[in-house]
């Protein structure tokens, strides 16, 4: 069940009004998306007996990058010449030019220390699988699944302890997301002391099959430790941990994680999107201008990831996208380098699909940013079986095709996530009682509809309706969309 406030966000976000048109229900409602990252609002003190988090008191000792022994303990900047008077701002802050991957051909851009020895590893995907029709252009991602609602249930997490998990995410995506485990309460459970087992896993995994990394998220209001929402610090003490966090992590991955979410979900869901300035403790604390300050530390710990800001029910042009364009904007000016504008995506069966999605992303475009769709799923009543009703399972796959025609379209919107393997992994069922059906496979890894709608839309992309309709490759996603009526 959600907490008590998930359940008060839950009903602000209900009462936001937002232009919707829709698609595949029956008439237009407010929307009413929510995010997995605000569902798990409770604190977790409890995390160091995580099952998905293996014990590994020898990395509490390590804070920088495993090749750089000097970052040890360094709560500022790494030793970094490199950096010297550069504060952040590159000659073009709003965007480096590295479209697609960001430092995959750049001579001068940083090693991965988890890359296998030669380097990252290419991965020969089948013809028949999403990845196949995936490249520079967008990236088709999923989550490595574990911590966050795994842990309130008991459960193993996925991505370490089910078999055919990793081998499932190898074989269809080209992009992985940390579903938790790059999270303060995970990554940095007791002051001073990190915890990179896990999510270092992930990212040797992503090097071994070819995949790139988004790594969520390095601030936010929620899931953060107990020793920092209730420890006594003053604001100069809290200004070194934050700035020691971004410098640490994103030092530790440089040249390993392509896109970063560096400030997540940081305005409300009031009709007036207001900052979450009592919320969020860096910015109640700190101020908003902190978040100038957290892109710039990024940025001067690996200059070619792209640093994006992400959060749910900016689906469209309404006012919590209108807050974080005007806030771009002014960032932009200031010589900021924020990169990219990630909208989560996630959508219900029960509301209306907001017409300008695709307008929202092109105006981000236009201001020079990158744009991705990044944590996307799609929920409705179900029954029984766990399954919508037909009606309902075309209209999430219609959406589906919608959103991913909208990334398509948008130059540089490059990325597209979604949250969740099987049903069963997925946040939705443990905060929205009675709904489900939200990703894109289902049992024993069986395709839904909406896959082969996503699989047909990459194909016809990039390779024309005739390679979809005739090649023997897509010859089972041919006969799923045509059993379900699609």
């Amino acid at each position: 069940m959600p907490s008590q406030t998930t359940t008060r966000r839950l009903a602000a976000a209900l009462c936001t009004g937002l232009l919707t048109v829709s698609l595949g229900a029956a008439a237009a409602q407010p929307a009413a998306a929510y995010s997995p990252d605000g569902a798990q609002e409770q604190s977790a003190p409890g995390n160091s007996g995580n099952a998905g988090r293996p014990d590994s008191p020898g990395n509490s000792g390590n804070a920088g990058r495993p090749d750089s022994p000097g970052n040890s303990g360094n709560a500022g900047r790494p030793d970094s010449p490199g950096n010297s008077g550069n504060a952040g701002r590159p000659e073009n802050p709003g965007k480096p030019d590295n479209p697609g991957r960001p430092g995959g051909d750049d001579a001068g851009a940083a090693e991965c220390a988890f890359a296998p020895e030669g380097g990252r590893t290419d991965y020969d995907a089948g013809r028949d699988s999403l990845r196949a029709h995936s490249d520079d252009g967008i990236r088709i991602g999923n989550v490595a699944a574990g911590g966050g609602h795994f842990d309130d249930e008991g459960s193993t997490d996925p991505f370490f302890g089910e078999d055919g998990y990793q081998e499932h995410l190898a074989a269809e995506y080209s992009s992985i997301t940390h579903e938790n485990y790059l999270k303060w309460e995970f990554v940095h459970p007791e002051e001073g002391v990190y915890d990179f087992e896990a999510a270092d896993a992930v990212v040797e995994f992503a090097q071994a099959h070819d995949m790139d990394v988004r790594g969520h998220a390095l601030s936010w209001h929620s899931q953060n430790p107990d020793w920092l929402e209730e420890g006594d610090h003053s604001p100069e003490e809290l200004r070194g941990i934050l700035e020691d966090h971004v410098r640490t992590v994103v030092s530790r991955y440089a040249g390993c994680i392509q896109q970063w979410d560096v400030a997540n979900e940081i305005f409300g869901d009031d009709a007036d999107a207001t900052i979450r300035d009592e919320e969020n403790i860096w910015i109640r604390e700190l101020g908003v201008e902190v978040l100038d300050d957290v892109f710039r530390w990024a940025h001067e710990e690996d200059p070619d990831a792209l640093l994006f800001y992400n959060d749910y029910n900016v689906d469209g042009v309404n006012a919590k996208s209108d807050a974080y364009y005007d806030l771009v904007q002014g960032q932009l000016e200031r010589g900021v380098p924020v990169h990219g504008f990630g909208a989560q995506t996630h959508l219900s069966m029960n509301y209306g699909f907001d017409e300008t999605y695709q307008e929202n992303l092109e105006r981000f475009d236009a201001l020079g940013l990158y744009t991705a769709v990044t944590e996307i799923d799609v929920r409705g009543d179900v029954g029984e079986d766990d399954r919508m009703n037909d009606e309902d399972r075309a209209g999430a796959a219609e959406r589906f095709e919608t959103v991913l025609q909208a990334c398509l379209e948008v130059d540089n919107c490059n990325s597209f996530t979604i949250w969740g393997t099987l049903d069963a992994h997925s946040w939705v069922p443990g905060t929205f009682p009675g709904e489900g059906d939200a990703t894109l496979h289902e049992g024993d890894y069986e395709r839904k509809p909406t896959y082969c709608v996503i699989q047909r839309t990459l194909v016809e992309h990039q390779e024309g309706g005739d390679s979809w309709a005739e090649d023997a490759a897509f010859e089972e996603c041919r006969g799923i969309l045509e059993e379900a009526g699609v």
